[in-house]
């Protein structure tokens, strides 16, 4: 999200528990820096979304933008990501794009160092496709670590991630966007409020 009113009508009406904003140049969701000011203010769990960004450019959209969480969508090693929490303290989420197959061994390194994961389906542009990749991929998790569900959520969908929530108590949250917008980083916020209404009532 980069609109201020937009951004507060959602909190208001919603409470989300994380809201997104998207500091990836190539993206057309992607908060400019005179955002900072009005942005940095919000009531709410501030997620800042990188990919391959330097440990110094996440630092300072940290300070600007009052960010509580990195959420790592590129190729971030475990190293980095350890630095990362350890010069920081900020919750991580760490992306993993799914294609047609998980390898959970590439996954457990990153066990020690990460808050969540979060599964997105694979797109050469890091995200944003609106594609659903195939759920039950995820039936086999091993691990407690919590996760995010995302990859082109929407409100037809509901049915199914209730019986994924039921499945899987791992499972933690979901990362909805381009099928609640009404243009990019505009979300519609009366569709997100029905939608949430449905998955936890």
């Amino acid at each position: 999200m980069r609109s201020l009113e937009n951004a507060q009508e959602l909190i208001e009406k919603v409470q989300p528990d994380w809201m997104g904003m998207i500091f990836y140049s190539k993206s057309v969701r992607y908060v400019p820096e005179e955002a900072k000011v009005a942005l940095a203010e919000l009531p709410v769990n501030k997620v800042g979304v990188f990919v391959n960004a330097s440990l110094e450019e996440i630092k300072q959209c940290i300070k600007d933008f009052g960010l509580t969480t990195i959420q790592l969508h590129g190729d971030e090693s475990v190293a980095f990501t350890k630095e990362l929490k350890a010069q920081t303290g900020l919750e991580i989420f760490k992306v993993f794009a799914i294609k047609e197959s998980i390898d959970w061994g590439v996954l457990e390194p990153y066990l020690p160092v990460v808050d969540y994961f979060l599964f997105d389906t694979f797109t050469k542009a890091y995200g944003g496709s609106g594609q659903v990749f195939d759920w039950h991929l995820l039936e086999n998790y091993p691990f407690d670590k919590p996760f995010l569900l995302s990859g082109g959520l929407s409100i037809e969908q509901v049915a199914e991630i209730k019986k994924l929530q039921n499945r899987l108590p791992q499972l933690a949250g979901l990362d909805i966007n381009s099928k609640f917008e009404i243009e990019p980083a505009l979300k519609d916020v009366e569709k997100i409020r029905e939608f949430k209404k449905l998955v936890y009532n």
